[in-house]
């Protein structure tokens, strides 16, 4: 790890350690279930946002949903799942308490299974221990073996997969994104309020594009329809390293994606600026300064990102 990398974790982790908390005592003691059994789904599915959608086949009546823990991983399968034509589709998430993703699924009523990844405060940790690409393949094999045990899926494999993260969990998806490979085999990536470059210039605060470049691919992969790629972002400002406003309005001027002015209430009374939208690449930027605004960007995936998801993974029409 660079000294500059390593005081930028430190950095970042410094400045999330009061979120990591706050969003702990915002989800409280959760009980559950024992690792690696059926258990009831403590959400409701909810609506989605309010789209209007057509569904090309009815969905199954809900079974229980299960949970199983391995690592630092904790992976969730919905109430409604079901694989189809052999295959199931994964979010790999990375950080935030695994609860508010379980929740988010349910809520966004998206066929997959989910997996979330916690290592610790800063994004350093989540880039070092992603560096080597056979990571992720580990996981989704560790996948593959629990949804089988699990009985809800006999003999199926992982079919799409997305990478998703909120706040320093974006160090693992900038890891990955580096390996050809892994970039042609996601489908999409998710990323709430976590993108961060450095200065390239620490006096003027110019944004350093160089490590911008793997995301421009991946929105010029977007544009096209290739993949799906949708970022929010806050208004909270950073000191050393630029802001997540400053690196995605950077990324949008790089990829040449203008903005809409679009002052409207989001999820959980988040107060949008703007919004950018070309072809299947999506961003939306919102106020706040403060640790709940940063929290809001995980819990309110369910509105944000998720829908986006289902309804390119599941064959919905949204006229």
């Amino acid at each position: 790890m660079t000294r500059a990398r390593r005081r930028k974790g430190l950095a970042l982790g410094a400045a999330l350690a009061l979120s990591a908390m706050a969003l702990t005592s915002t989800l409280g003691a959760t009980g559950g279930a024992e690792r690696g059994q059926k258990s009831q789904a403590r959400i409701s599915p909810a609506d989605t946002g309010g789209q209007k959608v057509q569904e090309h086949a009815a969905e199954p009546a809900p079974e229980p949903a299960y949970r199983a823990h391995f690592g630092h991983a904790d992976l969730y399968i919905p109430t409604f799942f079901h694989a189809a034509n052999g295959t199931y589709d994964v979010i790999v998430h990375f950080h935030g308490m695994h609860d508010a993703q379980d929740t988010n699924i349910e809520r966004a009523k998206v066929n997959a299974v989910v997996v979330s990844i916690n290592l610790g405060m800063g994004s350093g940790p989540y880039e070092d221990a992603f560096r080597d690409p056979s990571a992720l393949t580990r996981i989704l094999n560790a996948v593959d073996r629990h949804v089988d045990k699990s009985g809800r899926a006999p003999g199926a494999r992982t079919g799409r997969v997305a990478l998703s993260a909120w706040s320093a969990g974006y160090g693992a998806v900038s890891a990955l994104l580096r390996d050809p490979a892994t970039v042609k085999r996601i489908d999409a990536v998710l990323l709430a309020d976590g993108l961060h470059s450095g200065y390239a210039d620490d006096k003027k605060h110019v944004v350093n594009e160089a490590p911008l470049a793997k995301y421009a691919k991946i929105a010029e992969a977007a544009f096209k329809g290739d993949k799906l790629f949708v970022l929010t972002h806050s208004s909270i400002p950073t000191y050393g390293y630029p802001s997540s406003t400053e690196t995605i309005g950077t990324l949008l001027k790089i990829t040449s994606t203008p903005k809409t002015v679009n002052a409207t209430v989001g999820p959980r009374n988040m107060r949008q600026i703007y919004e950018s939208h070309r072809g299947d690449f999506h961003v939306r930027g919102f106020e706040g300064t403060g640790v709940k605004d940063h929290i809001d960007h995980i819990w309110g995936m369910n509105e944000t990102m998720l829908p986006l998801l289902r309804a390119r993974w599941s064959g919905v029409v949204t006229p």
